[in-house]
């Protein structure tokens, strides 16, 4: 009856992902996936490494590097899961197989899977790195070949959190007490895995250990919820702002209302969701220029006396996820616009596809370590590779980060929010050369084959492949910055406003649909009462940011692009022979007739030295 319940609440969601669709991309998924498979998840020495910090259990001990390790593993095996969900791969799957076998012997009779000591235990990180444990389990169930693995996990998992339940809740360890670190809502964040335990079991004390969560509001001060619920103040203003742990809060309580169906939950979670996409969001699409903080962002990316660390890689992934989410639980396209912005920009810029060493490494490690992601980005002029976010140190001198664990997942994100189920057909959100899969409404085999060079080029032609002709209806996202984007199906062209462009109709074999969204480089200045306002502007050509990398424009210099009235700049694609790697180049007309060659955001910056210090918001 539960899985019953469940399941209904579950198809009431706008957009939903359905097994039977997968797809397989050529271009920017297709090389991030490949850079993850190559310098991570095939890393065996690694997961070892992870692992081993459960079986050696010195997390909360003295020293500043022992506080968060225990988190590295749960995130990466998700991120992995994710990709491998995506990418079949069998050398990768046996790799994480392995590891979750590993794990699993990690776990002591008591039911704990803990990197801190009994003693140390409910401080600090511990229930944080817990909930990890029990997410990266649960995502790689979801790709799982084994029956009896499956079973030996889901047993595994309850023993993990009967432990925890005999130790926190009502009248027993204050769940807001279990961390001394932005009243307890890193702890609180264990929802999401408590709720995907209760769905996976049906068993009630998971969902009263849940409901416990949520009547704690989430932090001490204050009700995060009834705030959410409210709407009347922002996320930036909430008592606390830590922008990763709060996002990760309300991405459980959006899985908790999927299976209760309590209205007010959904009312708090898109009131969060869309304050965050409106005002948190940066020209690059991340949250946070204050450290890792909710700050209004919008207002903030254009600040220049600030001299610490912004938009944290951990940031831009979970929004993305908590995005995915929104979007199937909304449909509203607003969200998949969002993570588009976050993919192309900030995302595949934090990827090191350089491997340059970190060289600001902590002096208690021996050696510089080459980690895949980097933690940070830069919006005005600065250099990548600033700092490892999450730092945590082992036992042989190396090291990793958080920023790096958590990398995966954001590729992950991208196929599972592709191609998404409406009742009467399917969603395209994802535009990449390639081939998607699926079953039509009526239960038939469908193949969507589509030709494209976006995000660089805004033609899209999709060939539609169908034994069997059938009406249903094939939905197109047009995305907020396409301005005259037209549709052609049989022959017949048409203007297309933003949002879903819904074409519904009998599909056969050889149909074409073909959206041409019209990309020019078009201005974008700071929001009324921004930092800086008047000294900055930024560039963008269809989704992408177009930055300065010293390399072939100062931007600690003015950069006066040539506008018109509507805010376009003449330009004309280039080469860029020093930076070979950079996926676009334009040459853009200044105001006295020069040009200047702006790239891709995330091209920029990837030497990680001065010498390619870069930006996305240049100066006028």
């Amino acid at each position: 009856m539960v899985n019953n319940v469940i399941k209904e609440l579950d198809n009431a969601r706008v957009l939903r992902r359905d097994a039977d669709i997968s797809m397989k991309f050529e271009r920017s998924l297709a090389d991030a996936v490949r850079f993850i498979e190559r310098n991570q998840i095939c890393e065996v020495g690694l997961w070892q490494k992870f692992v081993n910090v459960f079986k050696a259990q010195q997390d909360g001990e003295k020293g500043r590097w022992l506080r968060w390790r225990s988190e590295f593993w749960g995130k990466m095996m998700r991120g992995a899961s994710m990709v491998l969900a995506y990418t079949k791969d069998e050398d990768m799957y046996r790799i994480v197989e392995s590891s979750v076998r590993d794990m699993l012997s990690a776990q002591e009779a008591s039911g704990r899977i803990s990197g801190f000591s009994v003693e140390k235990e409910f401080t600090s990180w511990d229930l944080w790195g817990r909930k990890y444990v029990m997410l990266g389990m649960m995502y790689f169930l979801e790709i799982c070949r084994d029956e009896a693995l499956e079973k030996e996990i889901v047993a595994a998992m309850c023993r993990h959190a009967d432990y925890i339940l005999d130790h926190v809740g009502e009248g027993k360890l204050d769940i807001r007490k279990c961390s001394n670190n932005w009243e307890g809502m890193n702890s609180c964040s264990i929802l999401e895995p408590m709720v995907r335990l209760y769905r996976l079991t049906g068993e009630k004390k998971y969902l009263d250990f849940s409901e416990y969560i949520i009547s704690t509001g989430f932090i001490e001060s204050a009700d995060l919820i009834e705030l959410a619920l409210e709407d009347k103040v922002s996320p930036y203003q909430y008592p606390v702002v830590k922008a990763y742990e709060m996002m990760s809060c309300f991405e459980g309580l959006l899985q908790y209302y999927c299976v209760t169906g309590i209205e007010k939950y959904k009312t708090a979670v898109l009131n969060f969701g869309r304050r965050v996409a409106e005002e948190e969001q940066s020209i690059i699409g991340c949250s946070g220029c204050t450290h890792e903080l909710f700050d209004h962002t919008v207002l903030k990316q254009t600040q220049t006396d600030y001299e610490g660390i912004v938009q944290e890689t951990c940031v831009t992934v979970t929004w993305m996820k908590f995005a995915a989410a929104l979007l199937e639980l909304s449909g509203d396209v607003t969200f998949a616009d969002k993570i588009e912005q976050s993919f192309y920009n900030c995302y595949l810029g934090s990827l090191n596809t350089h491997r340059v060493p970190y060289c600001d490494y902590p002096k208690e490690a021996d050696v510089p370590q080459v980690l895949p992601f980097d933690s940070y980005s830069p919006l005005v002029a600065d250099r990548r590779g600033r700092k490892v976010g999450g730092y945590g140190l082992f036992p042989d001198g190396s090291f990793y980060g958080c920023c790096a664990c958590i990398g995966a997942a954001g590729a992950g994100t991208i196929p599972r929010m592709a191609v998404l189920r409406r009742e009467d057909g399917i969603a395209i959100n994802f535009y990449e050369k390639g081939v998607i899969s699926a079953k039509t409404p009526g239960g038939k085999d469908m193949t969507l084959s589509m030709a494209t060079e976006y995000p660089y080029d805004g033609k899209v032609a999709v060939t539609v492949d169908m034994a069997e002709a059938e009406r249903f209806t094939v939905a197109l996202r047009v995305p907020a910055w396409s301005e005259n984007a037209t549709l052609t199906v049989d022959g017949k062209t048409e203007n297309v406003p933003c949002g879903y462009a819904e074409i519904s109709r009998e599909w056969k074999s050889g149909d074409v649909i073909v959206l041409d969204m019209p990309m020019e480089v078009r201005r974008v200045l700071p929001p009324e009462g921004a930092d800086n306002q008047d000294m900055f502007a930024g560039y963008l050509r269809g989704p992408v940011v177009l930055a300065a990398d010293m390399r072939v424009a100062d931007p600690t210099k003015p950069i006066p692009v040539k506008c018109d009235e509507k805010g376009y700049a003449k330009s004309e694609k280039t080469l860029c022979p020093e930076i070979i790697d950079s996926k676009a180049c334009f040459a853009v007309e200044l105001e006295n007739g020069e040009t200047v060659r702006l790239i891709n955001y995330s091209s920029a910056g990837k030497t990680w030295r001065d010498d390619s210090k870069c930006a996305a918001w240049l100066y006028r």
